[in-house]
């Protein structure tokens, strides 16, 4: 059943099919006359989920040997997303799998800490990034910079921010 552009329907509980959740209130021009809501915690599938479908284009330009933090990817996909919808978005590959494939082992939390175990780890270290003995990497030498301009204009996408990576971190090694 398809809903009305003028409502807002909102989930009973999170085991009922995702409903379109649409918000007059707040509509910035580059979305056009509505702003969409996706629920991302209601079992929606990864494969039916147009802001997933972004996450993952951003997260397929990590090359091999570089890691991005939820929150990098959140600002190259841009507003509305939130680096924890990024991480749902990560979650949900454990029961889709799109093609072509996902390096979602490439995306890890601020700290340079992995956030799903040993495994993200061990795929991390076979393509040569190096954590320290409390599980952390050094994001100034194996941080991805963004995407390739060109690329991110094409297709919707910010740039990150470079002057972040002149502030100091934490010596890690």
């Amino acid at each position: 059943m398809c809903a009305a552009p003028d409502q807002i329907h909102e989930p009973v509980n999170t085991l009922q099919s995702p409903r379109l959740l649409v918000d007059h209130s707040k509509a910035p021009d580059y979305y056009g006359p509505t702003m969409v809501h996706y629920p991302t915690n209601m079992g929606m599938s990864a494969m039916s989920n147009p802001l997933y479908h972004r996450i993952y284009d951003v997260v397929r330009h990590i090359p091999h040997g570089r890691v991005a933090t939820y929150g990098q990817v959140a600002l190259v996909v841009g507003p509305p997303v939130t680096a924890q919808q990024v991480g749902e978005a990560m979650a949900a590959l454990r029961d889709d799998h799109p093609e072509p494939p996902v390096p979602w082992q490439r995306v890890i939390n601020a700290q340079g800490k992995v956030s799903t175990g040993r495994h993200q780890q061990q795929l991390l270290e076979q393509e040569g990034i190096v954590f320290n003995a409390k599980g952390s990497t050094d994001l100034r030498r194996f941080g991805w910079q963004g995407p390739d301009p060109v690329w991110a204009a094409a297709h919707g996408f910010a740039l990150l921010n470079h002057g972040a990576a002149d502030e100091p971190q934490l010596d890690l090694f």
